[in-house]
């Protein structure tokens, strides 16, 4: 082989030799870009419960409003502000000798007058509220209607104060309110006790809906859906190489995790695309890269 044919061949080889370690580099990017743009999560095995949430208000089941039968002045004042009382209690007296007693036990939420105050026939001048015979009236639309059957567990809980409680469904209101696109009813919920809470306070209110233990639960975000609004995950090819999709069955979900039905099992992995741009994934690697070469 003469010089010049052999320049020619060493030439070639180098042109080889970058082509292939450009290929080589290539790949290597492109497996660590892969792996960079996706998260593991793993697929477990745990219970999931779900329930119907609504909002309502708590009500007095047992108030007195006592206004006046007559018009006079106030003698004598036997009860105060916030005092329990007995049904039968004296509660004023008027000059003329009228004395109004209790008709319900409970707590004096309104005392309108003062010994010596003139009142006037109708005049509201007290009120008692049963503070231990509280309801919730709850807001339930139509569609959810169907599980506020009387006998239904309720878990109440007041917004104001955090106190909770367990109640039970008593009675259910059929006469709808149309508001919008929907009509509402009213469901009453009977309270067991009712310490932190007050007529008029706001609550939210939740019902079982469904519950399932031991099931095969993914993270939602790990669960895509195709042009056909199947559902499938991602996960890494049997010899790592690839990301591929795997359809999937789903069952119910709590907006957090989902039962997968048939398709994965407990112990397996599911990638989540990291949603990173280009430029994050490559400044990603070469921090992973730089934290590397310094250990």
């Amino acid at each position: 082989m003469n010089v010049k044919k052999k320049k020619k061949w060493i030439k070639w080889g180098i042109v080889l030799i970058i082509v292939v370690a450009v290929v080589i580099w290539f790949t290597m990017i492109s497996k660590q870009t892969q792996s960079a743009a996706y998260t593991e999560v793993p697929v477990t095995t745990g219970d999931l419960t779900t329930y119907y949430n609504f909002d309502g208000l708590v009500h007095a089941t047992r108030v007195q409003t006592i206004t006046a039968a007559q018009a006079g002045t106030v003698r004598t004042v036997y009860v105060t502000q916030n005092e329990q009382v007995r049904k039968g209690d004296r509660l004023y007296r008027l000059e003329g000798g009228e004395t109004v007693e209790a008709d319900i036990g409970g707590e004096v939420t309104g005392l309108y007058i003062e010994e010596g105050d003139v009142v006037t026939a109708g005049e509201k001048v007290v009120e008692i509220i049963d503070m231990d015979r509280l309801n919730v009236e709850l807001n339930v639309d139509e569609y959810d209607v169907a599980a506020m059957t009387p006998g239904k567990a309720v878990e109440v809980s007041v917004l104001a104060t955090g106190a909770e409680f367990e109640g039970v469904v008593t009675a259910l209101d059929k006469n709808g309110t149309a508001s919008g696109d929907l009509s509402y009813y009213t469901a009453t919920v009977g309270l067991g006790q009712s310490e932190g809470a007050y007529p008029g306070m706001q609550v939210s209110a939740k019902v079982l809906r469904e519950h399932t233990e031991n099931a095969t639960i993914v993270k939602m975000d790990a669960i895509q859906f195709d042009e056909y609004n199947q559902p499938y995950v991602f996960m890494r090819s049997a010899d790592g190489a690839d990301v591929v999709r795997v359809s999937v069955r789903v069952g119910m979900s709590d907006g957090v995790n989902c039962e997968i039905l048939d398709g994965v099992r407990a112990g397996e992995t599911v990638l989540v695309k990291s949603g990173l741009s280009m430029a994050e994934l490559m400044e990603q690697m070469r921090a992973q890269s730089g934290g590397a070469s310094g250990r």
